[in-house]
């Protein structure tokens, strides 16, 4: 699978992990370059430049050259970035979704379900529907046999569109 860095879920996974300038960062390294360079090409303040930085690091998205200046002996961070370490997170943040949505679909294709006959209350199953005598803990309305064909068949369908997408 090959993520494009201009992905919308790639732009939103990684902003979501290291902040809203995070996709930025990461689609102007195309070569390494200096967090000034970063900073001065984006218009950022260099302290929120740093942070991202630094966030994304973590994640194992971006690596960094440390050199020593002789003049100063300052440190000189050349960055740059790990493009094979991006799909990695999505492929398991994916999975992970994966594995949560087929745990929800064998729970619905487990039980019967019932629910207020009043919008708005939540579904049991047929256990808890039968100890509350069928009578909603929300709002005391009576509870009916609710069909979710609908929602199994949306489930499934998403549980597809991740297999298609991580292959």
């Amino acid at each position: 699978m090959k993520f494009s860095i201009d992905n919308a879920l790639v732009t939103e996974f990684l902003n979501k992990q290291a902040g809203d300038a995070a996709s930025k960062v990461v689609k102007i390294l195309k070569k390494e370059m200096t967090d000034e360079q970063i900073s001065k090409k984006l218009k950022m303040d260099i302290n929120e430049t740093r942070s991202v930085l630094n966030k994304l690091h973590y994640l194992g998205i971006i690596d960094y050259n440390k050199e020593k200046e002789k003049d100063s002996n300052w440190y000189t961070f050349t960055w740059f970035l790990r493009k094979e370490r991006i799909e990695e997170l999505l492929i398991e943040k994916y999975k992970e979704e994966q594995q949560e949505l087929e745990k929800k679909l064998a729970f619905e294709q487990a039980y019967a379900f019932f629910k207020c006959t009043n919008n708005g209350c939540k579904k049991l199953p047929f256990e808890l529907a039968c100890e509350y005598n069928f009578k909603c803990p929300e709002c005391g309305g009576l509870m009916e046999a609710f069909d979710d064909k609908e929602e199994k068949k949306k489930l499934k369908i998403k549980i597809e569109q991740i297999r298609k997408l991580i292959g």
